[in-house]
């Protein structure tokens, strides 16, 4: 294996801009994107022995989970790396077990999920076949999140972690990447080699740099055979709502949010809230906007629409009695995102895999469990329960005709009604879990992905053939 050594060059860059400082940087696995998916893969690669790096564009670690502030695992089968990280959590007083204490919606139109320390991680395991006064969900800080993974990573001597750092290329030779480019935040060019690359950017950035074919919205029912699949594909793009959630606190002398501009007369009268350990709430306000406004606006606009949208929705909720004795404390720095780009791989995760259990399903190479409900926000909404969890089969991961790249994001290769189920942060992680072995088995063993023997992965990954 490479033995992780970094060489610092300079590069003189055209533009007349005279020199800059530019890094080459060597390891065995370069993970793109630091969010859920991201950590699950170079915790499990640099654990396995291999030297990785991981690139992030934002300050900080946890993409989703922490900076969208969507810190909350919805019940479902979890996976090895999140429970270590439950535990590592707790033992810093930064999560709990919650459950809904507004499941009649008797208090209003909003899913309240509360800390009880009574109840244990195991019961956050299952949704699917079980009925909701059984679904628990694990909330934690975000911030604190971030301090974990990072620990994680920095025990294993292995990782070097870019942060603030944008991927802008892909170099390839044939089926595979040779380099990729990123840009520090004080402008540092940089050029990372590696045997084994992993998008984990959520909208694919690596993988569509590399020219490997993508989805975006619905596909129609001849392409996948899907049921609920629209016969054909018609008007405007429709993709799952972008969310941009808030936190709240108690307060003495709760401040009154704002009457909103008259311009903002359409939000969604409905949140998912749950608390923190230090009595704090995260709302989500679910589909604030349609998922197409980022591609035809912009990030920035979209934002900020998101945030004039977020005063009018912390109006209309702060008339309930439960909040109000809250008052607004921040925006989430990123949106939440439920939908982009998804690549095209060996195999397409489709409506009849979620519709068949476990063992039902004819794969032999599954390496994460999912149950979740197949749930579209805004146009379109629907939330359709599943009669039990479904694997995702390895294949998932790997874009076709590509050697050395993985995937392990909601970008993954997924129809658009599996992605509406499969996409929760802690499949994610599970993904990238399996994506991190599997790359160092492809490093140790000079292979292709494709021939990743995944047998051998799985006890790893808790797939042992029987409902975990």
């Amino acid at each position: 294996m490479i033995t992780g050594v970094a060489v610092l060059i300079v590069l003189s860059l055209c533009g007349g801009r005279g020199k800059a400082h530019a890094e080459e940087l060597l390891a065995d696995v370069c993970v793109v994107g630091g969010g859920s998916g991201g950590i699950g893969t170079a915790i499990a690669a640099a654990r396995a022995g291999a030297t990785v790096i991981l690139v992030e564009k934002q300050p900080k670690l946890g993409g989703t989970s922490a900076r969208a502030y969507v810190c909350s695992w919805e019940p479902g089968p979890g996976s090895p790396l999140a429970k270590e990280i439950y535990q590592r959590l707790k033992s810093r007083g930064a999560v709990g077990i919650t459950e809904d204490h507004n499941a009649d919606r008797q208090k209003g139109p909003f899913g309240l999920w509360r800390i009880n320390p009574e109840l244990t991680y195991e019961q956050t395991l299952n949704r699917a076949g079980r009925s909701k006064q059984f679904w628990h969900g694990v909330s934690f800080d975000p911030d604190v999140l971030h301090d974990v993974v990072s620990e994680m990573l920095a025990e294993t001597g292995r990782c070097r972690v870019l942060l603030d750092t944008t991927f802008t290329e892909a170099k390839t030779v044939g089926p595979r990447v040779k380099h990729i480019a990123a840009v520090a935040a004080d402008g540092t060019a940089i050029r990372i080699h590696a045997k084994v690359f992993v998008d984990c950017t959520g909208g694919v950035h690596l993988c569509r740099a590399a020219g490997c074919e993508v989805m975006l919205g619905a596909e129609p029912k001849n392409r996948f055979g899907e049921l609920s699949a629209p016969e054909k594909v018609e008007g405007p793009l429709q993709l799952n709502a972008i969310s941009l959630c808030y936190r709240v606190r108690p307060s003495n002398n709760a401040k009154r949010q704002d009457a909103p501009s008259p311009s903002i007369r359409h939000f969604p009268h409905s949140a998912h809230v749950h608390e923190l350990t230090n009595g704090d709430r995260i709302v989500n306000p679910l589909g604030l906007l349609p998922g197409r406004t980022l591609i035809e606006q912009g990030y920035d606009k979209t934002y900020e629409q998101a945030q004039q949208i977020v005063q009018a929705h912390w109006h209309w909720l702060q008339q309930f009695p439960e909040f109000a004795s809250y008052e607004f404390v921040s925006y989430a720095p990123l949106l939440g995102i439920r939908e982009s780009y998804r690549v095209v791989g060996e195999h397409v995760l489709r409506q009849e895999d979620l519709q068949q259990s476990r063992n039902e399903q004819p794969h032999t190479d599954i390496i994460a469990y999912a149950d979740h409900a197949m749930d579209v926000h805004g146009a379109n909404s629907h939330c359709r329960e599943l009669k039990d969890y479904y694997g995702v089969p390895y294949r998932c991961l790997i874009p076709k005709n590509m050697e050395n790249l993985l995937v392990a994001c909601r970008g993954a290769s997924m129809s658009q009604i599996a992605a509406s189920s499969c996409r929760l942060n802690r499949t994610m992680m599970a993904l990238g879990h399996a994506a991190g072995l599997a790359a160092v088995q492809a490093v140790r063993e000079d292979i292709n992905v494709r021939k990743v023997n995944v047998t051998a992965l799985q006890p790893q990954l808790g797939i042992v053939g029987t409902k975990p």
